[in-house]
């Protein structure tokens, strides 16, 4: 129980609920990396107390049931962590089936390290189909709240991400967006609307074209920015600085990377259960602080993401946040880790829950 109340102290910091509910959370992230998987009867079996595993079971079953938490109070504790003031982010979607139900999440995150930290998101009421503009507005509200516009350098969407209503909203609220679109999105070029392919066929491959004029894309004054690869075209759309249009949008992979990082490549997440909306907007939460934790302390450990030694394809072996999974689950089981002079308190003391004021 010594690490489940090292970490409810911090917590405590930051999160002003009843020392129970703190205490639970704890216990909750511990038993999520010890465990690798949002199974709750795997987590249960990994909680540290001498309760047995169904009752383990019970108390979890009741804290996504009953008991709630400040969203906003969670962001803040995310941006604590990370000391920085200026802010890429990506937008995107998963989904999922478990038996019949649909689970689909609408999510907001920070790009950081080759990786990104969700910031805001909702699991959304349909069937696994695309977001809308209300939706999608009602989300980047919430992260208004945490992260004023002018410190906001771009938002990344893909292809689900378009329409009239949407890039007006972007645009009003000085949003600097880089937004893929299909080549047979119409654009209004020279009074007539062509399919942005057509405007783009003389871009050769490997080459970046940017028009520096605006064009209305769904009658929306944007710039516009292609880049043909070996592979395909890609195009984005944008309603500022339309130089580092292309450079920026590749940053969008790291919410790629953070969906695999919830799922397969470590939390398991589609191994979960439960399927109610307000429960797993719970559960992302939990979620979210165990994996903002390990991609610190693979940060801290490992250095930057761009100087992780590449295999033969040419990508890292192992990410931040699996390198920094591996060395707090060593820790964790083992009370040390193999060649590593770390001890839980430290690894605590470079995480976000560290609190300097109160050391």
């Amino acid at each position: 129980m010594e690490e489940v109340s090292s970490l409810a102290r911090k917590l405590k910091h930051h999160l002003p609920l009843h020392q129970a509910r703190i205490t639970f959370i704890a216990q909750f992230i511990l038993a999520l990396i010890r465990s690798r998987s949002t199974n709750l009867y795997r987590v249960a079996e990994e909680f540290q107390t001498t309760a047995d595993s169904e009752s383990s079971y019970r108390r979890i079953k009741r804290f996504f049931a009953d008991y709630e938490y400040s969203y906003e109070q969670l962001g803040q504790l995310i941006l604590a962590c990370l000391e920085i003031d200026r802010f890429t982010l990506c937008m995107d979607r998963t989904n999922w089936k478990h038996g019949s139900q649909d689970v689909n999440y609408l999510v907001i995150s920070i790009a950081w390290q080759g990786n990104s930290i969700p910031i805001v998101w909702e699991c959304l009421d349909k069937n696994g189909g695309n977001s809308n503009t209300q939706e999608r507005i009602a989300v980047m509200k919430r992260v208004l709240k945490l992260i004023p516009a002018d410190q906001i350098d771009s938002l990344l969407a893909d292809r689900e991400f378009i329409g009239h209503d949407w890039f007006e909203w972007l645009d009003q609220h000085n949003l600097r967006c880089r937004l893929r679109v299909k080549e047979s999105f119409p654009v209004e070029h020279n009074g007539t609307n062509i399919a942005i392919g057509q405007l783009c066929r003389g871009v050769m491959l490997n080459q970046t074209v940017t028009w520096y004029t605006k064009k209305k894309v769904s009658g929306v004054p944007l710039y516009i920015s292609a880049h043909r690869s070996l592979k395909g075209l890609l195009i984005v759309v944008a309603t500022s600085k339309p130089e580092t249009m292309i450079t920026d949008y590749s940053r969008r992979w790291g919410i790629e990377t953070l969906f695999g990082c919830l799922k397969s490549r470590g939390f398991d997440l589609e191994s979960t259960h439960m399927t109610q909306h307000d429960r797993m907007d719970k559960l992302l939460g939990l979620l979210t602080l165990a994996f903002t934790w390990c991609l610190i302390v693979g940060h801290w450990k490992h250095g930057d993401a761009t100087f992780l030694p590449l295999n033969k394809h040419y990508r890292p072996a192992k990410s931040l946040f699996r390198l920094g999974l591996d060395i707090l689950r060593r820790v964790l089981k083992n009370r040390c880790a193999s060649g590593d002079a770390v001890t839980f308190e430290g690894l605590l003391n470079i995480s976000v829950f560290h609190h300097p004021y109160q050391e």
